[in-house]
């Protein structure tokens, strides 16, 4: 089966999360006033003169000249102020960016009573980390994977980088890495691994699944025709194939019971998953990695495992912090908050799934990998 295809991570894997946790750059909230364009004086007319900033200036550019602060010119003379500008975007992105900019107060509030401070330096590693993973550049890190995904390298750095570190730091006393953890995190790199085969019937199929399961179980042809004909394109192109798989890396214990029960040529009983039912077909085991040392390897597992159980502690954290806030949102058609834990989970996400960005499959929180669908790129091969 070696010359079974593999499935690359394609840059579609990058999914647009940013906007669910709400953490994007949003103007304040500001008041309507309404004016009257100036009418065009008579002779020459005078040239534009910009405004400047008030002392009261903050770091969100909200200052008590805000209606008159300029951030453009018509007819050489009539300004387009900020406030122009910030009505204008809220009317058509205020309730979908309030939420945004809710939870942003929240973090930045809950930094400042902890003391917690994430410097542009941070930051700027943080980014250099990303670009080092994918091996690109900053201009081909800007052109080429942010732009597919129209976010900027402004976004990136202040909607996903510096929330999650601030988010880190917040987290750091509530994590710790255990023992387990580690011999876990070892034994998905290094213990014994599966070679197997697949197939999976998606909720609403389980009549189906178990009508075809004797036949599957009984006959290899059988099970080879299922397999290429299963309802996963996917899966049905590798005729079930998935990469050898290592304990503690699939997110599913009991995937993991049923597979490792299993000799060359047999077939698992129908084993429950998120995806429907799946059965498993053994064709080889793959010896645990007798060379590999657990103490030189501590460093790094301790590090894998730490941030992995950091990001499964922050969206009980981020869904604490918002309990305690208790935010009301009052702007027409602004939504209440969604699934917290899912929109924290798929924030720390983003960033874990550059496409090619190395070592994305790594123990998950307990030593084990982060949860995955069943497809021919999941594996043991950290």
């Amino acid at each position: 089966m070696s010359g079974t295809p593999q499935t690359n991570t394609s840059m579609k894997s990058m999914r647009p999360w940013l906007w669910a946790l709400g953490l994007t750059a949003t103007f304040g909230i500001i008041s309507w006033n309404t004016r009257q364009p100036h009418a065009a004086a008579q002779g020459p007319k005078p040239g534009p003169t910009v405004p400047q900033a008030s002392a009261g200036a903050t770091a969100g550019g909200a200052t008590s000249d805000y209606s008159s602060r300029v951030v453009a010119f018509v007819y050489d003379s009539i300004p387009v102020t900020r406030e122009d500008l910030g009505e204008y975007l809220i009317q058509r992105l205020g309730s979908e960016r309030l939420e945004a900019l809710v939870n942003k107060r929240i973090i930045e509030i809950e930094c400042k009573k902890a003391k917690i401070e994430v410097t542009e330096a941070e930051v700027e590693a943080a980014l250099e980390e990303d670009m080092a993973g994918l091996n690109v550049d900053r201009k081909v890190f800007v052109d080429k994977v942010l732009k597919g995904y129209k976010k900027t390298l402004y976004e990136w750095k202040e909607d996903v980088l510096r929330p999650k570190l601030m988010l880190g730091k917040l987290v750091k006393g509530r994590v710790k890495v255990s023992e387990d953890d580690l011999k876990k995190a070892f034994d998905a790199y290094h213990g014994e691994k599966l070679d197997c085969r697949v197939i999976i019937w998606e909720k609403g199929s389980e009549k189906a699944a178990m009508s075809e399961y004797a036949k599957i179980r009984d006959s290899e042809d059988e099970f080879a025709r299922a397999a290429k004909n299963q309802k996963s394109p996917t899966l049905a192109s590798a005729g079930g194939k998935i990469r050898a798989i290592s304990r503690n890396t699939t997110g599913n214990e009991d995937f993991e019971k049923a597979a490792f029960s299993l000799q060359p040529g047999e077939v698992s009983a129908l084993v429950g998953t998120p995806e429907g039912l799946v059965v498993i077909k053994c064709d080889s085991r793959v010896p645990a990695d007798t060379t590999a040392n657990f103490e030189a390897m501590r460093p790094k597992l301790t590090k894998e495992v730490l941030e992995k159980k950091t990001q499964a502690e922050i969206p009980r954290l981020f869904a604490e912090m918002r309990e305690k806030a208790a935010p009301k949102l009052l702007l027409s058609g602004a939504s209440g908050p969604v699934n917290l834990t899912e929109s924290t989970r798929q924030l720390l996400n983003q960033e874990e799934n550059i496409p090619g960005r190395p070592g994305n499959q790594k123990p998950g929180p307990n030593g084990g990998a982060a949860p995955k669908k069943l497809d021919p790129s999941v594996g043991g091969n950290p």
